[in-house]
C-alpha cells in the first residue's frame, strides 16, 4: 500500500528537484511562486496580450501565493478570436492545434496550441496515473474516446501506457452502444478508459446478460466531463472493479489531476499548472482557476475554467501530503433551479443514474420556465420513475406535488448516442 504519495506525487517532486518525502504544501507553494514568476516574464516577454494586460507588473514582486491573487484573471472571452495575441512561440514550433466551443459566447470558437514539449509532459503525467491505478505488463486496455488522430486523447493515452507493455486498442467514442459492448467482450480488456455517460450506459446494457463483462474489467478510467457519484457506484457494483476519475481540460493539455486507490481527491500536476479557488464559499467551494506555468506555445495566466470544486488540505491516506482537489460538481451553467433550490447537473445524474434502467438523460429548460427531463432506457428495462422523483425530492426541499409544477417527465427508448453529443452533458 502506498505510503508516502503516488507516482503522480513522485513524478510532481522529481520536477521540483524533490524526493518524494520532501514533497510537501509549504515546498510546492515556494516552487510554485518562482514559477508563476518565470513564466509571467515569459508571456510579458512573447504573448502580445499578456505584454499589455501586465505592462505595470513586476513579476519580481510575486513571492507568495497571496501575491499571485492579485494578478488579473483571463477568461474565455479574452482567447476567443485573440488567439494569436497569447502564443508564445513561431507557427513553426506548435505541434498541435485544438479548437473548441466557448461556454459562453455564441458563436465563437477558441483555439489552443501546444507544443510537442507541451504534449510530453502531459504524457508523462497520463503514465503516472495508470502507474497509480496499477496497470501492469500484459494486461489489455480499451479506450472509448477519441483517438483517430495524432495528439487526440486516445493516441496520448497510447503513447504514454504503451512503456509499460500493455495491449492498447482505441475503440473511439461510443456512437453505437451495442456495437462498443461487442467489441468489449470480443476484446476482454482489463482496463477501460471512457466517457462517465458512455461507461454508465454499457455496464446498463450488460445487465441484461448478468454483466459477463465483470470476469475480465478490473479498473475503470472515467474522464472528458463531470464523474457523478452515482455513476461510479454503478461501475463498481455491475463490473466489481475499481472506478478512477481524471479530472483536465484542452487548456490544461487534457491532462490535470487522477484519484489513486483511496479514492480520496485528485492528486494534481502542481509542478507544472497552479490551481486556485480565489473565491470560496462558506463551504470552500468555489470556481477553479488555473496558470499554465510549463506550457511553452501558449501559457494562461489564472484562467477561469468555468468548473466548481473545493479543495482539501488534509493528507491523503496513501501519505501525499499536498493539497488535493476533492471533486468537480460542475459549472455554474450546470445549475438548475428546482423549486428554487440550486442543484447542480451532477446531483440531477446522481439522483437518474442511482436507477439501473436509465442508459441516458437530459435535461432542459422550456419556455415557460418549467424542467424537461428526458429519460432514456432499453425497451425491456423498466424506470422506476417514483424512485427518482422521491430522490430528487430529497436533495431539492420540495414535494412530489412541486415537482408536478416545475419538471416535465418524459421517458424515450434508448437507441444510441448520435454523433457530437453527449461528449459533456448540458443543460439544452
Amino acid at each position: 500500500m502506498l505510503k508516502s504519495g503516488t507516482p503522480v506525487d513522485a513524478l510532481v517532486a522529481e520536477r521540483m528537484g524533490l524526493g518524494l518525502s520532501e514533497l510537501t504544501q509549504e515546498k510546492t507553494e515556494e516552487y510554485q511562486a518562482a514559477a508563476f514568476r518565470k513564466v509571467l516574464h515569459y508571456v510579458k516577454e512573447n504573448s502580445d496580450f499578456y505584454r499589455k494586460r501586465f505592462s505595470a507588473i513586476d513579476p519580481e514582486e510575486i513571492r507568495t501565493l497571496d501575491d499571485i491573487r492579485r494578478i488579473p484573471c483571463t477568461c474565455e472571452s479574452d482567447l476567443a478570436g485573440n488567439e494569436w495575441r497569447f502564443q508564445c512561440v513561431s507557427p513553426s514550433a506548435v505541434h498541435r492545434i485544438v479548437t473548441i466551443p466557448t461556454t459562453g459566447t455564441r458563436g465563437k470558437q477558441k483555439r489552443l496550441s501546444f507544443t510537442k514539449a507541451d504534449q510530453q509532459k502531459a504524457v508523462e503525467f497520463i503514465l503516472r496515473g495508470y502507474l497509480t491505478m496499477e496497470c501492469k505488463k500484459g494486461e489489455r486496455m480499451l479506450i472509448f474516446m477519441s483517438g483517430g488522430s495524432p495528439g487526440s486523447i486516445g493516441d496520448l493515452v497510447r503513447q504514454a501506457v504503451e512503456p509499460v507493455g500493455m495491449e492498447i486498442a482505441v475503440f473511439g467514442e461510443i456512437r453505437d452502444l451495442f456495437a462498443a459492448y461487442e467489441r468489449l467482450m470480443e476484446y476482454r480488456p482489463e482496463i477501460v478508459e471512457a466517457i462517465p455517460w458512455h461507461a454508465a450506459a454499457l455496464a446498463a446494457y450488460g445487465k441484461q446478460f448478468g454483466n459477463p463483462e465483470k470476469a475480465f474489467i478490473r479498473s475503470v478510467n472515467l474522464s472528458a466531463d463531470v464523474v457523478p457519484d452515482q455513476i461510479t457506484e454503478r461501475l463498481r457494483r455491475l463490473w466489481g472493479c475499481t472506478v478512477h476519475r481524471h479530472y483536465g481540460s484542452t487548456e490544461m493539455c487534457i491532462f490535470g489531476g487522477v484519484e489513486c486507490v483511496h479514492h480520496n481527491g485528485y492528486h494534481l500536476r502542481h509542478s507544472d499548472i497552479l490551481y486556485e479557488i480565489p473565491e470560496p464559499d462558506e463551504n470552500g467551494m468555489g470556481e477553479i482557476v488555473i496558470t499554465t506555468m510549463a506550457h511553452e506555445a501558449m501559457p494562461l495566466i489564472r484562467y477561469r475554467t468555468g468548473d466548481i470544486g473545493r479543495m482539501i488540505d488534509a493528507p491523503c491516506p496513501c501519505g501525499a501530503k499536498v493539497r488535493r482537489l476533492e471533486k468537480i460538481w460542475g459549472r455554474d451553467s450546470s445549475i438548475l433551479k428546482i423549486n428554487g433550490t440550486p442543484v447542480f447537473l451532477s446531483e440531477l445524474a446522481d439522483v437518474v443514474y442511482a436507477d439501473d434502467g436509465v442508459l441516458d438523460f437530459d435535461a432542459e429548460t422550456c419556455e415557460n420556465g418549467r424542467l424537461r427531463i428526458i429519460l432514456r432506457s432499453l425497451p425491456e428495462c423498466k424506470i422506476d420513475l417514483t424512485g427518482i422523483q422521491s430522490r430528487l425530492e430529497k436533495i431539492a426541499g420540495a414535494q412530489s406535488t412541486g415537482l408536478d409544477k416545475s419538471i416535465i417527465w418524459e421517458t424515450e427508448t434508448f437507441r444510441g448516442f448520435p454523433d457530437g453529443y453527449n461528449l459533456k452533458k448540458t443543460i439544452r
